[in-house]
């Protein structure tokens, strides 16, 4: 394991977090937690405020796989630090997706890369009607270090939006409802009425992820895949390649790429903080374990190194 493993990355540091004497109870559900509430998608309250939030340029959603444990889920970390954008489902709750405005981050032989996704979409033009093209957010609404608050849905009445399964669940935005997630806070692309409104993630293992991906209400969804980053994940996957990467990771070098090809402004790393928890767990572990090398991850990862060259 490296010293750093984002050396290149603006990420803000994480010492206060080597500060919390133990553990602390969420301010929302009151159970016992660590830096932050895996429940309620909360930091604690002796680091609330100091924690950053990210505004990311697209909704996500996070369909979990029941058998994952939250306590060691990446996928945590975005509702955490994107909380106005960030909304998790635990399986077989599933919105309903407009599959002509909704893409899926997953690996798949029918699978395209954000590059080949958007001159695909550069050629039919009718369905974007204000181009690829859109305004960024604003430096305040990106680097500002402000308190998590979860974005709410509203409901009316009996109007209350359910999962294709009619079950309620809870979800990252609060309400104990599982619903289509429609934040009162607007991504960049809806107010650009551009054709990709919103990214879906799975947040499994990787032998759990096909029973979530074969479901009905997932198929025709564009498959998209990141083909050049490698994971730093310290969670050992078993005959996986390194380009198969932790659910934080995938949705960060999204965020990258999206950026590049949607948004009109250079990238100044207003995206780099989704690695924040990630980033401080790595050299944690780092740290516990001598250095890491021996770390069954990392040694598996260096052994199909060796058998490619």
């Amino acid at each position: 394991m490296e010293a750093e493993p984002f050396p290149e990355l603006k990420i803000k540091p994480a010492d206060f977090l080597n500060k919390l004497d133990g553990r602390s109870k969420c301010s929302k559900c009151d159970r016992s937690r660590k830096f932050y509430c895996y429940t309620c998608y909360l930091p604690v309250p002796e680091i609330k405020g100091r924690v950053p939030k990210v505004k990311l340029p697209i909704k996500v959603d996070i369909i979990k796989h029941p058998s994952e444990v939250d306590g060691k889920s990446t996928a945590v970390h975005a509702g955490v630090l994107a909380p106005d954008d960030v909304t998790i489902y635990t399986y077989p709750c599933i919105p309903d997706y407009d599959k002509d405005k909704v893409v899926v981050v997953f690996p798949c032989e029918t699978s395209v890369s954000v590059d080949q996704l958007v001159r695909r979409d550069t050629n039919n033009p009718s369905k974007c009607e204000s181009g690829l093209k859109r305004a960024a957010p604003s430096n305040d609404e990106q680097t500002d270090l402000i308190p998590n608050k979860i974005a709410k849905v509203d409901y009316v009445g009996n109007d209350e939006k359910r999962c294709s399964n009619g079950k309620p669940e809870n979800t990252a935005s609060g309400n104990g409802l599982c619903q289509n997630a429609t934040s009162s806070v607007e991504s960049d692309a809806q107010k650009a009425n551009c054709l990709i409104e919103r990214v879906v993630f799975i947040d499994s293992t990787w032998n759990q992820c096909k029973s979530i991906c074969n479901d009905e209400r997932l198929k025709g969804l564009q498959c998209v895949e990141l083909k050049s980053e490698k994971t730093k994940f310290w969670r050992h996957q078993k005959n996986n390649p390194a380009t198969y990467l932790s659910t934080i990771e995938a949705i960060y070098y999204f965020m990258r790429e999206f950026h590049q090809q949607f948004v009109d402004q250079a990238y100044t790393a207003q995206y780099d903080n989704l690695l924040f928890f990630f980033n401080f767990m790595y050299k944690k572990i780092r740290n516990l374990y001598d250095g890491g090398d021996n770390l069954k991850a990392y040694k598996s990862r260096r052994e199909k190194a060796k058998e490619k060259s």
